[in-house]
């Protein structure tokens, strides 16, 4: 599939996971869970859960459809016919499409291979030029795995004005060290961080995230959503759910990326340094590779998607799920030298 996700039964790299499963509290949780009423369907609770799990205020949080849902409400809110967004790239296409719909005009400030070094110097002269509503940032970013340093993000948000919403996909910082803490961040009022627990529960059927931002930004969103986005599985998910992975956890993910990057580079591809739960590899016909891998029922994400035809994503998975594709990797590379 275009944008990742595999058939039921097939070896799933393609969708970046938490690879370390369902919280067993979450599977309790989303079996207990009641849905016979509207009642069912209020987000409140699970709100002030999930500000309180942030270090933040209730009226800083708001319990979204996944992440695709907050960053459509935050460029609904902020962003209008017009106007201009601005994305350090390549990134998730979904920052592109939005803006599109809204009619506004989108620029992506792409990182070059083999190093993806992040762009942040030419963000940050576009924010000090002036007239930019809307800068889009995924960190850790989405192919490449790269992070923003506690540094660059603050040279960021003092280069935006108080016009300038700087709207962050947060979707996979649970993985990685937090360099700016939270309150902190939606101290601003044009500040909007944007999660999906979706990832981080493995959870994809649960269409679940939140926006945490300032009470201000957070009422405008509340203006644009719709009424019972989120259902009661969901909500229930919430409640028991937490953006703090335990250290053993965190450890065993980054364990695992090391294995995938280090087994990549072994059998001739060119793993991107990262940091986030998949990898990102240069890979010499990267297309039939993916088609080649599929026909053996083993998905992995073509990166043509973000203008990287060249390169494939691999979710981190456990070793013997990696091993599996790793010989269908040699398998492929072994009839192309044939």
């Amino acid at each position: 599939m275009e944008h990742g996700g595999a058939p039921r039964g097939w070896l799933e790299f393609s969708a970046n996971l938490n690879p370390c499963g369902i919280p067993t509290a979450v599977r309790d949780a989303v079996a207990r869970a009641d849905y016979g009423t509207y009642a069912d369907l209020d987000a409140a609770d699970a709100e002030r859960h999930l500000a309180a799990d942030a270090g933040v205020g209730a009226e800083h949080v708001l319990l979204t459809a996944g992440a695709t849902e907050g960053l459509r409400l935050a460029i609904t809110a902020f962003v209008a016919p017009g106007d201009r967004a601005i994305a350090l790239g390549p990134t998730y296409g979904e920052f592109a499409r939005l803006a599109g719909i809204r009619g506004a005009s989108f620029t992506e400030l792409r990182s070059a291979p083999p190093a993806f070094d992040t762009p942040v110097d030419a963000l940050i002269g576009e924010l000090e030029r002036g007239g930019i509503t809307a800068a889009l940032l995924c960190d850790p970013n989405n192919p490449t795995g790269t992070v923003l340093n506690a540094s660059d993000v603050r040279r960021i948000l003092a280069a935006a004005d108080v016009q300038t919403h700087v709207v962050v996909d947060q979707s996979f910082s649970a993985f990685v060290n937090e360099r700016v803490g939270v309150a902190e961040l939606v101290a601003r009022p044009n500040v909007v961080l944007v999660r999906s627990l979706t990832k981080l529960l493995a959870a994809p059927g649960l269409r679940l995230g939140y926006v945490i931002a300032h009470p201000s930004a957070i009422a405008s969103l509340r203006a644009v959503r719709d009424p019972w986005s989120a259902g009661a599985h969901a909500l229930a998910a919430a409640l028991a759910a937490s953006w703090r992975l335990d250290r053993d956890t965190r450890e065993t993910v980054a364990r695992w990326r090391e294995r995938l990057a280090r087994s990549l580079a072994e059998e001739g591809f060119a793993p991107v340094p990262g940091e986030a739960p998949f990898v990102l590899a240069r890979a010499a016909g990267a297309e039939r590779i993916v088609r080649t891998l599929g026909a053996r029922r083993i998905a992995v994400r073509w990166c043509a998607s973000f203008g990287l035809p060249d390169h494939i994503r691999v979710a981190v998975r456990p070793p013997a799920e990696q091993d599996v594709l790793l010989r269908a990797l040699r398998d492929v590379r072994a009839g192309t030298r044939a």
